[in-house]
């Protein structure tokens, strides 16, 4: 059966599954997570690929968590456990440059980046990847706010990403037992613990991309990009412009 949603979220009909494919925006892990953002106090999410344009897309809703902790990793296999951080992190690096440079291009002055700098900085948001092998999970617990609504979680392939939460063609399901939900979480918290803090280094990537300039700087540097080769040296001057020569 295909599951149903109704005004709180998504529901599954009794004999089915509970299906989050971004078929349609009301069927995507972003809708999903936005609404629970109302009811959670806190995220805990493993993903191969995070990308900070997937919090701006919860649209502020996030901010009404206490806590997220974004566990991510590489898909790709390192001999060492150094090379497969330094891969990761530089691959994390990398992916969040690209995203925040196509994030530009709808939100140009980067409206609520501030607010996810400020959360990293208190400790709102932490951030860690995984070095000790190929990691490869996604998952989505979240922790609701009060013990009548529980903790529920999404399993399945969607990356913590804008493609993998609203336009890929993915494959979630929820898992809702409290006994199911405890396994994923202890599965989490193992990884968690040995993770490496990169919280630095996300800090890095986005303050650049989020830097102030005045309207010197911007001028100056609009001169620099126009005059940007054509100046010559006071040698290619001599041979060429200087009458005496």
């Amino acid at each position: 059966m295909i599951p149903r949603w109704c005004d709180d979220g998504p529901m599954a009909d009794s004999d089915g599954l509970f299906i989050v494919d971004n078929r349609d925006p009301e069927h995507s892990g972003l809708h999903y997570l936005r609404q629970w953002c109302e009811h959670a106090k806190s995220f805990d999410i493993a993903t191969g690929y995070f990308e900070i344009g997937a919090l701006l897309e919860l649209d502020g809703h996030w901010k009404k968590l206490d806590k997220i902790r974004i566990l991510m990793g590489d898909e790709v296999t390192h001999r060492t456990k150094r090379a497969l951080l330094e891969a990761v992190r530089s691959r994390a690096e990398v992916k969040l440059d690209e995203s925040l440079e196509t994030d530009k291009h709808n939100n140009p002055f980067l409206n609520g980046v501030d607010a996810i700098i400020a959360a990293i900085q208190s400790g709102q948001i932490e951030c860690k990847v995984y070095n000790r092998d190929k990691f490869h999970a996604k998952t989505y617990i979240t922790h609701g706010n009060t013990d009548v609504i529980g903790s529920f979680a999404l399993v399945g392939s969607s990356n913590f990403t804008c493609p993998g939460l609203s336009q890929n063609v993915e494959l979630n399901i929820r898992a809702t037992s409290a006994g199911d939900v405890q396994d994923l979480q202890q599965w989490f918290e193992k990884h968690w613990d040995d993770a490496e803090d990169i919280n630095d280094d996300i800090l890095r990537v986005i303050q650049r991309h989020a830097e102030l300039f005045t309207p010197f700087d911007v001028y100056s540097r609009a001169l620099h990009e126009m005059f940007h080769g054509r100046d010559i040296t006071a040698e290619e001057w001599e041979q060429s412009k200087s009458l005496m020569f």
